[in-house]
């Protein structure tokens, strides 16, 4: 059963810019509000119906407006009593991560990140064009700051980014874990400097279409890869 059970739309504001989600999990009273980028045509009235679209021309059933725990979200959260309680325990620091997400992009190159529970910590997962795993120093000391940061510390570091003579080879990955004095605190940050064959196109036509900035799209891809794109995309709009 993929995605959150229990996650609901509440509504659509905004003009169809805002999409506000509930749970209505016993227990569980969380909101969340996404709110597309101005350089996005389409609304999420239109995401949505893609999406219910997609569900029901391959047999799977839309829960995301239904009011109640569906069965199948009830029968999943009580086999898993125990990883269920786990998660609830380390929603705070999701959270956490959520609220510095522009973190992410302000103070790294990365033009990929991925987040999620495995049952026994956060793992974050991101990528970077660049051949070594640049500005992930900078993003360390934010998500540890004292005052700004998360109550963790790195505990654990590999990575041979220092050494100025280290080989590199595309698949050099750096790994992080931060601990905490609370166990459910734990999170393991795994960097890759892998440009998915060196092909950016689908990446830099997606992170244009939700409205990337140039400035920041130069600092996340190579330049021969920016240029490259922007010709193809301009040949594009030409035909």
């Amino acid at each position: 059963m993929p995605g959150i059970p229990g996650l609901r739309v509440n509504g659509i504001e905004a003009d169809g810019r805002q999409l506000h989600l509930h749970m209505v999990s016993p227990g569980q009273a969380a909101t969340l509000v996404l709110v597309l980028p101005r350089g996005l045509a389409e609304g999420w009235a239109d995401v949505e119906r893609r999406h219910r679209h997609w569900c029901e021309n391959n047999g799977l059933r839309p829960l995301w407006t239904t009011p109640h725990l569906d069965p199948v979200e009830s029968n999943y959260l009580n086999s898993y009593p125990s990883l269920e309680r786990s998660r609830a325990r380390r929603a705070a620091v999701g959270s956490a991560l959520l609220r510095r997400i522009a973190l992410f992009h302000t103070v790294t190159a990365f033009y990929r990140v991925q987040c999620w529970d495995d049952g026994d910590s956060w793992k974050v997962d991101a990528r970077t064009a660049h051949p070594r795993a640049l500005w992930h120093d900078q993003l360390l000391q934010r998500l540890c700051h004292p005052r700004w940061g998360l109550p963790v510390h790195v505990a654990h570091r590999f990575c041979h980014c220092a050494e100025p003579d280290a080989p590199y080879q595309w698949g050099h990955t750096c790994a992080f874990y931060f601990d905490s004095h609370d166990e459910d605190a734990r999170i393991y940050l795994r960097l890759h400097a892998s440009p998915e064959g060196r092909d950016y196109g689908r990446q830099m036509e997606t992170l244009r279409q939700v409205g990337a900035s140039q400035g920041w799209m130069a600092r996340a891809f190579p330049r021969h890869a920016v240029q490259h794109h922007d010709q193809h995309h301009r040949a594009e709009q030409l035909r």
